[in-house]
């Protein structure tokens, strides 16, 4: 796109204040700027008269204003502050004030012709300068492959805003960030080219539904930042505006849009952060709406705006994910057992593995809190092995049946981990038979050939694998018909409505059906009455587990759950 031609991405300086104070506020600086000069040349005249004439050293100090003009006002500057000069130095100057001696004509007119010389190089090289600058400025403000402006020129022009908030009060401003969460995957799919020419397309449909003065940048590779001005004083008539634009830029992600003659649609999800007055750095309001941004991915829906709360939250965050090391150490966490039940005889056959922890004063640290993050960092490699061991070492010490154990993404694209969990559990002297591990779909739509790879391995070497959460993510029947898979665990969203829904009846039927086709074993999570056992039973279900039967129990409780039932 060329920046000179775009008609839909109006300049900084167009769309937030009028021209006015502007104006006035270049013509004082040019006036200042006369008058340094004047006072320069003023200055050398004295000083080249008062030190004895033009006959002595010091009339190359009013080249200094002849420089200044150069780098001021360029070509045009420089020559008449050159001519300036050699007329102060010219005619009316004295070669020897003391004996009354004035120069040739010859002499002021080749002194003229110098200072020409001197200004017009001087006002090439600054104009060269000043170009090769403003190149480096546009390389680093503007996107070459979109001509979008930059992270660089949000962060220029967010300082712009706190400059002038003293001077026009009469709106605020605030920052919305976009991110286009399927681009990787145009990208993957479709190339880079069609990829860049999907962002180009999404900000200028979004840069023309908005009616307001804004401005939109390349944040990143997936991400648009949207900086727009907001009238309303009153805080939640300012947030409503705000969530206006967000509002425009779902709507027209979700709009059919032709690229290269394949028809694509983009899934927004944003953060924002409306700019208070007594904000003073860029990056602090930037990061307030990348918190917006990050909570709603996390919580996975569209939209959030900032909230202190946020930082408070991801701070405590921060430190708990840096206590979990030592609270593997020092022996904090521990698991829990969820008995699972077969439908058609009523007994227990087995148990799901759930990690809890209890801080240093035995308090219990919600999942929620760590597990999200964990599973996104390498410390999910220590924490899984911790569980394996764990259940691994309660299974052979109390004889308990066989217990699942949950692997995250990370886990299951780790080769070493995968490769060597049979000789591990071995170590124990427990066999693959007695542990199962459970996959989220998350994995399969990563990477389906390795996660294929990482199932097949697992498969070969006794363990059943089977599929969490099912129904809730992407997996789909092409994917499952071609992993080793042992089992499917239906997500508890579907068992919820049962008792009153037909539809929810229908779609759990036509869930177990499917897994009966493809000769995998169903178990249903998140039964917590009678009634959804019954029909979970009814519907052909191989095995449950719930609240109904018993809630997640510590080792000794567990095992006496055992033995009552």
């Amino acid at each position: 796109m060329n920046r000179e031609s775009s008609n839909y991405l109006p300049t900084f300086e167009n769309i937030w204040h009028s021209q006015k104070w502007p104006q006035l506020s270049g013509f004082a600086r040019e006036v200042c700027r006369l008058l340094i000069i004047v006072v320069f040349l003023t200055a050398g005249t004295w000083v080249v008269y008062f030190t004895g004439g033009t006959g002595y050293a010091y009339p190359y100090v009013i080249l200094l204003p002849v420089l200044l003009s150069a780098v001021w006002f360029g070509l045009p500057g420089a020559v008449l502050s050159s001519i300036t000069a050699g007329l102060l130095l010219g005619p009316w100057m004295p070669l020897d004030v003391s004996t009354g001696t004035y120069q040739s004509t010859e002499n002021w007119l080749a002194r003229i012709a110098f200072f020409l010389l001197i200004g017009v190089f001087s006002a090439g090289l600054f104009e060269s300068l000043r170009q090769a600058n403003q190149r480096r400025v546009q390389a680093l403000e503007i996107d070459h492959k979109t001509g979008l402006w930059t992270q660089a020129a949000l962060t220029r022009d967010i300082e712009r805003l706190f400059r002038r908030a003293g001077q026009d009060r009469s709106s605020s401003s605030a920052i919305l960030l976009v991110r286009m969460q399927d681009l990787w995957e145009i990208l993957q799919s479709m190339g880079a080219d069609t990829a860049e020419q999907v962002v180009k397309d999404l900000a200028e449909r979004i840069s023309q539904n908005i009616k307001i003065p804004h401005q939109v940048y390349r944040f990143s590779k997936s991400e648009l930042a949207i900086l727009f001005s907001v009238v309303s004083k009153e805080e939640v008539s300012a947030q409503e505006e705000v969530g206006s634009i967000f509002e425009v830029a779902q709507r027209v992600g979700e709009e059919e849009t032709i690229v290269k003659g394949i028809s694509l649609r983009v899934q927004i999800v944003a953060g924002s952060y409306l700019i208070r007055e007594n904000d003073q750095n860029p990056e602090i309001v930037i990061n307030r709406a990348g918190t917006g941004l990050s909570v709603a991915i996390e919580n996975n829906v569209p939209y959030r705006r900032y909230d202190p709360m946020f930082d408070q939250k991801t701070a405590e965050r921060v430190q708990l994910i840096a206590r979990v090391r030592d609270g593997l150490a020092n022996q904090e966490f521990q698991l829990f057992y969820q008995p699972k039940i077969c439908m058609q005889s009523g007994q227990h056959v087995g148990s799901e593995a759930l990690l809890r922890w209890f801080d240093h004063e035995n308090r219990m640290v919600m999942p929620g809190l760590f597990m999200p993050k964990v599973e996104s960092t390498t410390l999910i490699d220590p924490v899984t092995r911790f569980v394996i061991a764990r259940a691994c070492e309660n299974i052979k010490s109390q004889n308990l049946m066989p217990v699942s154990v949950n692997f995250a993404i990370n886990n299951l694209m780790n080769l070493s981990l995968i490769n060597d969990l049979g000789r591990l559990v071995s170590s124990y002297g427990v066999s693959p038979e007695s542990l199962e591990i459970e996959i989220t779909e998350g994995a399969l739509i990563q990477d389906p050939e390795q996660a294929r790879e990482a199932v097949g391995s697992l498969r070969d070497q006794g363990f059943k694998v089977s599929l969490d959460d099912f129904g809730t993510g992407y997996s789909s029947f092409q994917y499952l018909t071609h992993l080793p898979l042992s089992g499917l665990k239906i997500d508890r969203a579907f068992v919820s409505n049962l008792e009153v829904s037909a539809e929810a009846r229908t779609i759990m039927e036509s869930m177990i059906s499917m897994t009966k086709a493809l000769k995998l074993e169903v178990t249903v999570e998140g039964i917590e009455t009678e009634q959804q056992r019954k029909i979970v039973t009814d519907l052909g279900a191989d095995l449950a587990q719930g609240f109904h039967y018993s809630r997640p129990l510590p080792l000794p409780e567990y095992q006496q759950w055992a033995r009552d039932h």
